[in-house]
């Protein structure tokens, strides 16, 4: 009878295995997957940049390992919580980590209790996709006088109004936020921070007029800057973003300031470091198959993301050369991170 059970309760996950103790690691844990199976944490909420990058992801290294790859969403203090618990895993290659710069590059730099090195924790496997999007404010930005349609009308109506112009990001010390705080420095404008707990959060918050701006929002915003609830002011690439072609790139707006300004994030995948070289060749080699697919390519582009061949080293100069920028604009002063 107990051996029926206990190989029941290795079945069913994490709750069933809480009760055999099986999970008592000091903290919040990653949930139990069955014996041959690979955990891919999110640290984010579902619906984010993040998130639909790696169930892609992750559906190709289920078909190309030949076992099965569960997404485990676990967010929380700007990511730092899941990847806490992912590096408290065993080191045997069944863990990965799908990060993002608020992860590997932001969260390190702002929090200084993040509790992990993206240089030393991290064994990156590659960037597997960057993503476009937009500046969007709320459709009826402002209700009376001066009417914001393009980005100068943005910042005549933030200097008219000081102070008056609230923007969402996806957390405190994340990527966005720290982002719209270069901008707005370079743009010598304010507005007032208001932190949700993922991208779908804060663009919903954008849509329902909770907010005025998002300075970053990706494709999920396309079909509501289609049917006039949001207005798209800028795309925040060099050029134009293929899904909303109408939208000027910062560098076409007119505003000297953002005539070489940029921004453009991205989505990668990593193991804990300490991982047998065994194994990390394992997954480096699947990763790049599944990259490889045109499926994959397909789904990413569907999804607004621009699929690249994952390279372990382009990963980690790419990490290294945004922690140091991040760096210096925090040392430069004029950011706010509160």
């Amino acid at each position: 009878m107990r051996s029926c059970a206990e190989a029941a309760l290795r079945r069913t996950g994490a709750v069933l295995a809480l009760l055999l103790g099986t999970l008592a690691l000091p903290g919040p844990a990653l949930a139990q997957v069955a014996q041959g199976a690979t955990t891919l944490v999110v640290p984010t909420p579902p619906g984010g940049p993040i998130d639909r990058v790696a169930r892609i992801v992750a559906q190709g290294l289920s078909s190309v390992l030949g076992e099965p790859v569960v997404v485990e969403n676990k967010g929380g203090a700007a990511g730092k919580i899941g990847v806490q618990a992912a590096l408290r895993a065993a080191r045997d290659g069944h863990t990965l980590i799908a990060v993002s710069p608020s992860i590997a590059s932001v969260n390190p730099v702002v929090d200084k209790a993040a509790g992990y090195d993206p240089l030393k924790d991290f064994d990156p496997l590659g960037i597997v996709a960057f993503n476009d999007g937009v500046l969007a404010v709320r459709a009826d930005l402002p209700v009376t006088d001066m009417p914001v349609t393009d980005m100068p009308g943005l910042v005549a109506y933030a200097k008219a109004h000081p102070g008056a112009l609230t923007y969402a990001s996806f957390g405190v010390g994340t990527s966005l936020h720290l982002q719209t705080e270069e901008l707005l420095h370079t743009l010598g404008i304010t507005a007032r921070h208001v932190p949700y707990k993922g991208e779908a959060q804060a663009m919903n918050a954008l849509i329902a007029g909770e907010v005025d701006m998002m300075a970053y929002v990706t494709s999920p915003i396309v079909p509501f800057v289609a049917n006039g609830r949001a207005r798209a002011l800028a795309a925040t690439a060099s050029t134009r973003w293929a899904a909303l072609p109408a939208v000027p790139s910062f560098a076409e707006t007119g505003i000297d300031a953002l005539r070489n300004y940029t921004y453009r994030s991205w989505v990668g995948i990593v193991l804990p470091a300490g991982v047998p070289a065994a194994a990390r060749q394992r997954a480096t080699a699947a990763l790049r198959e599944v990259l490889a697919r045109p499926e994959t390519l397909k789904a990413l582009e569907a999804q607004g993301f621009a699929p690249v061949t994952p390279d372990a080293e382009t990963m980690r100069r790419t990490v290294a050369a945004e922690l140091e920028r991040n760096r210096r604009l925090i040392a430069a002063g004029g950011i706010s991170l509160e």
